[in-house]
């Protein structure tokens, strides 16, 4: 047995794959029934188990014996088994997933098998668990370790969720707009996404909408904030808007709290998409960490250094640090 693990330790630094087949000669060997005092040799082995050469004009180059009764073993089977082992349940991925190569090169471990033919049952056994020991000691464990991950909470969902719209001291709609600014900005990162202070008048500045997404030249996106509770009535009031961005063949966005049926249908027909608050939450619900991490810092950085309001600006980061903490 020592000499057989050397001689492993020395095919396995360029034909990796060796270990496997030594592994599959051993469960073969067992499923065989072997030792057996009629069979001492290999020349009395592959007499009482014919070598399969052919199955009709294919050609066989793995090892495949007659067992008798019209059956046969192949060496393919017990191979595949223990690549599993090895890739599979113990995650050595530098093992090689080659098993048509490795089981076609068994003729060049005859001198294994005329040694495994004739050990005992129990040999074998110790044997295997030092082959699949050694294969475990050579190749480092690529197992995932869920303790290298820290998993970020779904914060942008919960500022859209649970921050409160309105704090003291603060622009009233700031808090809307601010958020509506942050979604737009990592839901569109090919845009350059430009806003200004609530109430500024977009009109004065040659604005378009109080969000609007720039490709370029052309304007993308643009989006109206309304920081309450859309009503049919209120449709009249975005009909300039509505107007200029289907001139430009742009996306045109309404976000409001919530919106009444007959608005919706209203603001459709005028070509203009209507977002609420729980519209807004469907589409965070399916974003990655870090897609809502770029939308809160835009958050931030519209209440810091637009809005440039401090107690908004205060009112975010504790929200933050307590979801983070």
């Amino acid at each position: 047995m020592d000499d057989l693990l050397a001689d492993l330790s020395a095919q396995f630094r360029r034909r990796k794959f060796s270990a496997g087949v030594l592994v599959a000669l051993i469960d073969m060997v067992d499923a065989l029934g072997l030792p057996s005092s009629e069979i001492q040799d290999l020349d009395a082995f592959f007499a009482h188990y014919p070598r399969q050469t052919k199955t009709g004009e294919k050609v066989l180059n793995t090892l495949i014996v007659a067992t008798g009764n019209g059956n046969t073993l192949s060496l393919r089977g017990f191979y595949d088994a223990a690549e599993r082992l090895f890739r599979a349940e113990h995650h050595r991925f530098d093992y090689p997933s080659c098993a048509p190569h490795a089981t076609q090169a068994w003729q060049d471990y005859l001198p294994w098998l005329a040694q495994l033919i004739v050990m005992t049952h129990a040999q074998r056994a110790l044997l295997r668990e030092d082959v699949v020991n050694f294969v475990l000691r050579a190749l480092p464990s690529q197992a995932f370790d869920p303790s290298t991950i820290r998993v970020e909470p779904p914060l942008f969902r919960d500022i859209l969720a649970e921050f409160e719209l309105v704090g003291a001291g603060e622009p009233s709609g700031a808090v809307f707009q601010g958020i509506v600014f942050g979604f737009l900005r990592a839901d569109n990162p090919h845009l350059q996404i430009e806003i200004e202070k609530v109430r500024t008048g977009s009109k004065r500045l040659q604005r378009v909408g109080d969000v609007d997404g720039w490709e370029g030249e052309r304007l993308a996106l643009s989006a109206e904030v309304k920081q309450f509770p859309f009503e049919e009535s209120d449709v009249a009031d975005v009909a300039a808007f509505a107007n200029a961005t289907g001139q430009r063949g742009t996306l045109a966005i309404v976000a409001a709290l919530t919106f009444t049926s007959n608005a919706r249908i209203n603001l459709s027909n005028l070509g203009v998409k209507p977002l609420d608050r729980k519209d807004l939450l469907r589409i965070v619900e399916l974003w990655d960490p870090i897609k809502q991490r770029i939308a809160v810092t835009s958050f931030q950085y519209y209440a810091a250094h637009v809005e440039k309001n401090s107690k908004l600006r205060d009112r975010i980061r504790e929200f933050v640090e307590s979801r983070t903490a």
